[in-house]
């Protein structure tokens, strides 16, 4: 585990020059040709960045752009030294073969590991730790219900049902997201009521329709296990009383944070493999571009973060975080890794087929219609994201000790 660590935080740290920059991220999304003008249409209108960054700003101002999307940073990728400037993207389109290549400037290929915070440094030790709570079903007040119950990360990293069963066999109404890639989320819960992995693992704790249990009953039953308080201690040397709420959350977001999926045909194709995707695949890839889907779905795991309304049933969404009638119906846009492998779909867990829920999205958030062909591609287009879930992840770790109390 620590030898893949250092494996893992290697290529992090290499590649992360090459991760996407402000454009990739706030502005390729709707600038792809249908909701706005592609970048080569940009740099052919605005021959310098002050003229890019004045129209820019007039937008913002008129109410055709949101604030906060970092104009002068785009227009420093756009026009500096680093930037793809007209020169460059006309080469880059020559040499290659693929008539569908220029469509990978819409996709970020998929880093090592998402941002570790700076609370919560990512150890060999503490993943370990995290690894074992994250599969150990004593942390619920029954015994019986763990992390991988309701995200089985053998499945992809959820449950494949409508709405989990929790303590009682209680449901709490949603569909379980999968924890793979969820370390490069915004926020977390369809509502995004948690900021970080590290409160999102605070919910199913202590959610009476999940584990049902309490920072008191996890602690106690922690302490009781000797092998358990000596890995909290390896985790957290500098913690005089290592074993406590705060650490445990903390843990099992580690562990969480390792849970990325490299090597899906999607991520190989971005990154050069021409043959990774069947050309129905890259038929879908161009619809998916061509339609706007990548103005919500765009960065490293096509999701945005941000909030989008999604009426589809009673459910009134982020409205009940945060009381706000602009809210209602507003949920968080899913990622779409691996979402060949996590269905049923929407945060009702209602719709089963891919291609059903390509066609509902493409209508009730786009305006577009899709016929049976075009939903295929992309459905196809989409199942070309499942990656591999890590082996030493996957594997079942031997729990220490025996049930206390």
């Amino acid at each position: 585990m620590k030898k893949l660590l250092t494996i893992l935080t290697g290529v992090m740290l290499i590649g992360s020059s090459a991760s996407a920059g402000v454009w990739e991220t706030n502005c390729a999304g709707c600038h792809n040709g249908v909701l706005a003008p592609e970048k080569e249409k940009l740099l052919k209108k605005y021959e310098t960045s002050s003229e890019f960054i004045s129209a820019a700003r007039k937008a913002v101002k008129e109410g055709k752009m949101p604030r906060g999307l970092g104009i002068r940073r785009a227009a420093s990728e756009l026009y500096g030294k680093s930037s793809i400037g007209k020169k460059a993207l006309r080469e880059t389109a020559d040499s290659s073969k693929d008539p569908y290549a220029k469509y990978k400037k819409f996709f970020t290929p998929l880093p090592a590991l998402p941002p570790i915070p700076a609370d919560n440094p990512l150890t060999p030790e503490k993943v370990k730790l995290g690894k074992m709570l994250y599969y150990d079903p004593r942390l619920s007040r029954s015994k019986v219900i763990s992390c991988n119950t309701c995200h089985n990360l053998a499945l992809g990293g959820d449950d494949n049902v409508k709405s989990s069963i929790g303590h009682e066999w209680k449901t709490g109404g949603r569909n379980a997201p999968t924890t793979l890639n969820a370390g490069f989320l915004r926020v977390q819960f369809w509502d995004g009521r948690a900021p970080t992995l590290e409160e999102q693992a605070k919910g199913p704790l202590q959610a009476h329709v999940e584990m049902n249990s309490t920072p008191e009953i996890v602690v106690r039953r922690l302490k009781a296990i000797p092998e358990y308080v000596e890995l909290f201690k390896k985790a957290f040397p500098n913690d005089p009383d290592p074993v406590n709420f705060t650490n445990v959350v903390k843990a099992i977001a580690a562990f969480e944070r390792t849970l990325t999926t490299p090597n899906s045909p999607f991520q190989r194709y971005l990154l050069g493999d021409e043959s990774a995707l069947t050309k129905e695949q890259k038929e879908g890839m161009k619809l998916f571009v061509k339609y706007g889907c990548t103005a919500c779905h765009n960065g490293p795991v096509l999701s945005d973060g941000q909030f989008h309304k999604f009426k589809w049933n009673k459910d009134l969404g982020r409205y009940k975080v945060t009381k706000k009638a602009s809210d209602k119906y507003m949920f968080r846009t899913a990622q779409l890794l691996n979402v060949g492998v996590t269905a049923p779909y929407f945060h009702d867990g209602s719709v089963n087929s891919l291609e059903e829920a390509v066609k509902i999205m493409a209508e009730k958030e786009l305006g577009k219609k899709l016929i049976d062909s075009e939903a295929k591609k992309i459905a196809d287009f989409l199942r070309s994201m499942t990656g591999e879930v890590p082996l030493q992840a996957r594997v079942l770790p031997q729990l220490p000790g025996n049930n206390p109390e």
